[in-house]
């Protein structure tokens, strides 16, 4: 695609530029199962910036649940992070199949003081019915790939802060309009996207 090759990895991140309305989620999706199929990767966060995303890649998930079967053998098992149901952390870090966990940035942003974790998100505070261990500690030491749904939205400190917490392999980027494209691996532009017939054109 005639992308500069960099020098040297700018941490392990890496950003996938596709146009707006290029099917952008399928293609993370389709991602996550080819690379446990490949690989034998096994557990995915993807993080969203809002509740509308968190609900459209939901809505996604669903109606291409019959595509993927057809493709893929392994069946994929996603669950919303939902600090009520605390449970659903606990079994995505001991369930031996695919694991997806869909979770909105607000819900893990906010850390614990060193001194005293009440004022931090529920994930970052130590629980009785997880054994006195924060949830996150169930999330990171499964050392998960995050997949960020419009990373535009994450580069703040504290977000990139809470992505990091989550302790991830490595992250992947889809975004149509990268603010940084950390090691950029792929693009499909406007024009690409025009020429090759999936968006119309603009008059």
């Amino acid at each position: 695609q005639g992308l500069e090759e960099s020098e040297e990895l700018a941490g392990h991140h890496f950003t996938v530029e596709m146009e707006t309305g290029t099917c952008k989620t399928y293609v993370y999706l389709r991602t996550i199962f080819e690379l446990h199929r490949r690989y034998g990767l096994r557990k995915f966060v993807i993080a969203v910036p809002s509740v509308a995303i968190r609900e459209g890649v939901l809505a996604s998930i669903r109606s291409m649940a019959g595509h993927f079967r057809a493709h893929f053998a392994t069946p994929l098992d996603c669950a919303v992070y939902d600090s009520k149901r605390l449970g659903r952390v606990r079994n995505f870090a001991t369930a031996s199949g695919l694991q997806v966990l869909v979770m909105n940035i607000q819900s893990f942003q906010k850390d614990a003081a060193a001194d005293d974790d009440t004022s931090a998100n529920v994930i970052n505070r130590s629980h009785d019915r997880m054994a006195g261990r924060k949830p996150i500690e169930f999330i990171q030491a499964m050392r998960p790939v995050v997949v960020i749904d419009e990373p535009q939205n994450f580069e703040s400190a504290g977000a990139r802060a809470a992505i990091d917490r989550l302790a991830p392999l490595c992250t992947l980027r889809y975004s149509a309009t990268p603010r940084d494209p950390y090691n950029l691996v792929h693009r499909l532009g406007p024009v690409d996207a025009f020429r090759y017939g999936l968006v119309k054109q603009i008059e």
